[in-house]
């Protein structure tokens, strides 16, 4: 058995004892359910029970529903384990990362805006806090990418930027706020994405860096994140060829696999030459970059043959169940691969003391216990705080900012909605932006498709438009999702209506509360604000930081110039 008693478990001998006992009394039925994690999208009771229609898995995945039930169906699940289980979440972004009433807190961009770790272990406090008082134990952050491709739609405000230091730094921030709160952290995504512009969801992307390249970015973070003590780590269906076949130089290009089947990155790469022992789980195994990468029949056993502990998701719970069990039984997993597994499995529930909670009854603290933490002042307090010293003035080369109502009062105003997945929330974001202008004395007028001149037929003209309004201001309010159409901007026609074409005409301001790539599609703007993060506090510091009413202190985590020559003049 493997000794869990140093990095990253340090289990007592008790412990130990308990895994050893355990994995004596188990079948291997029992051991293969282990290394699934389930996931449960919605709110009913059969969501719960489905998971344990085959086997009993070793873990569960809540995406965000309400607080409500998701207690209930942590008490349920866990109910239902004869082993505890490990429950995750996405907590990225806040506690609203697995309840729907929890804390906006920022993104992990915003957090690093800052410069300020502190804002980074808030960001781990009030997304753990919050995550813990519904019973999650485990959190699939922090995201340790590195932004080297502005294109690239899955990295973008979801990492602490380009800067590898930067970015441990905000990491061991995030992931000691989420120990504090009794949630593991889980880094993520190995071997590194943000070089490739596309998506591992829609097929398995590449990580180009050589391996001095890869050793001094990518590999620095995880090195050092695996020193301070990582107890998990996330293999994505990310291929990085300059290292297996370094590793293995008799591969042909395309027998090269992504991280979450290969092992020369996993075994060969982080267990070996970087000491990484703690728990390695998959990245989905639904996404097209795993599912393409090798006949699922195979993929499921060697998986876990490659390096990989716990596997996450199923396509059919019983077809996957069925190939694991296979894989175990025709020797793609060794009996000694499958004890390791479910061994480091163990040894993390073990150090979150989940079977000690089990037996007092305490795996999921009350309901009422819950609510007193989730959207509590604090947390709300230290969102705002992090909001204030994020948002970052880009460009103010007219030195159109700070505006006052007296001078530029009538403002046309354009919303951008790059994606209608949350509308509501983009509505909010941009009546409150709204709301909090007129108050001031503002007055934002929408802009309509004949708003201004240059249409096929419109024969409005410049000098009318020039007299009417003071300022156009452009309110970009996506969210950052998995689709590149969602953080470009599209234009309502060819000939551009409604872009800054205007800005020699008419003083013209941009915000994007989200990606901070924008530029590459307004070059010509001169005054450009990053929030990273469409939420309350985000718009409401923003609205004081136009006005004068407090400093813009953010800084740049990322080159919000794109690398190109024109968006810098």
């Amino acid at each position: 058995m493997l000794d869990f008693s140093g990095k990253p478990f340090y289990l007592t001998s008790k412990q130990s004892e308990w895994i050893k006992d355990t994995i004596a009394s188990m079948t291997i039925e029992e051991k293969a359910g282990q290394l699934f994690c389930e996931v449960i999208w919605g709110e009913e009771d059969q969501n719960a029970d489905r998971i344990f229609q085959t086997y009993m898995p070793g873990g569960v995945m809540f995406r965000d529903l309400s607080a409500a039930a998701v207690h209930r169906l942590s008490e349920r699940v866990q109910g239902k384990s004869k082993i505890p289980m490990l429950i995750a979440a996405n907590l990225e972004r806040g506690g609203n990362g697995v309840v729907k009433e929890g804390t906006y807190f920022s993104t992990p961009m915003a957090a690093a805006a800052t410069d300020d770790e502190t804002h980074a272990y808030h960001l781990g406090k009030v997304s753990c806090g919050e995550g813990a008082a519904v019973g999650v134990n485990w959190t699939f952050e922090p995201v340790v990418d590195l932004n080297y491709n502005y294109l690239s739609s899955i990295t973008n405000t979801r990492t602490f930027g380009s800067d590898p230091d930067r970015v441990i730094r905000m990491a061991k921030a995030y992931m000691q706020g989420a120990r504090e709160e009794g949630c593991v952290p889980c880094i993520k995504h190995f071997p590194g994405d943000g070089m490739d512009y596309r998506d591992q969801h829609l097929l398995a992307s590449v990580n180009t860096c050589s391996i001095a390249q890869w050793e001094s970015t990518y590999g620095k973070v995880y090195r050092e994140l695996i020193e301070d003590g990582a107890e998990t780590l996330m293999a994505a269906h990310i291929k990085l060829p300059a290292y297996s076949k370094a590793l293995n130089p008799s591969l042909k290009d395309e027998e090269i696999l992504p991280a979450s089947l290969s092992k020369e990155l996993l075994t060969t790469l982080l267990r070996e030459k970087m000491g990484f022992q703690g728990l390695i789980v998959s990245d989905a195994t639904n996404m097209v970059g795993f599912t393409a990468s090798m006949e699922r029949k195979r993929a499921v056993p060697e998986s876990i043959a490659a390096g990989v502990d716990m596997f996450l998701f199923t396509v059919n719970q019983e077809e996957d169940y069925q190939y694991m069990l296979e894989g175990i039984r025709n020797g793609i997993i060794t009996p000694e691969r499958l004890d390791e597994a479910v061994s480091r499995i163990l040894a993390l529930k073990a150090s979150l003391h989940l079977p000690e909670k089990q037996a007092e009854g305490s795996l999921v603290p009350p309901f009422n216990k819950a609510m007193e933490v989730i959207g509590n002042h604090q947390f709300e307090t230290w969102a705002r705080e992090c909001a204030d010293h994020a948002i970052t003035l880009v460009k103010n080369k007219e030195n159109l900012l700070p505006i006052d109502s007296k001078k530029t009062k009538r403002i046309l105003f354009r919303v951008i909605k790059l994606s209608q997945k949350q509308e509501n929330d983009y509505d909010s974001n941009s009546e409150l932006f709204r709301k909090l202008m007129e108050e001031r004395g503002f007055e934002l007028i929408d802009f309509q498709p004949d708003s201004l001149p240059g249409g096929l037929i419109n024969e409005q003209k410049i000098s009318e438009i020039r007299n009417k309004y003071d300022m156009i201001l452009y309110f970009v309010t996506c969210d950052v999702k998995s689709n590149q159409k969602d953080i470009r901007i599209g234009w309502t026609s060819f000939l551009g209506g409604d872009t800054p074409k205007f800005i020699k005409e008419i003083p013209t301001v941009f915000i994007s509360m989200s990606n901070p790539y924008h530029l590459a599609d307004v070059p010509m703007v001169s005054t450009y604000i990053n929030t990273y993060s469409p939420c309350r506090f985000s718009v409401e510091e923003l609205v004081k930081k136009i006005t004068g009413e407090s400093e813009f202190v953010g800084i740049n985590p990322v080159d919000p110039f794109c690398g190109l020559w024109d968006t810098r003049l």
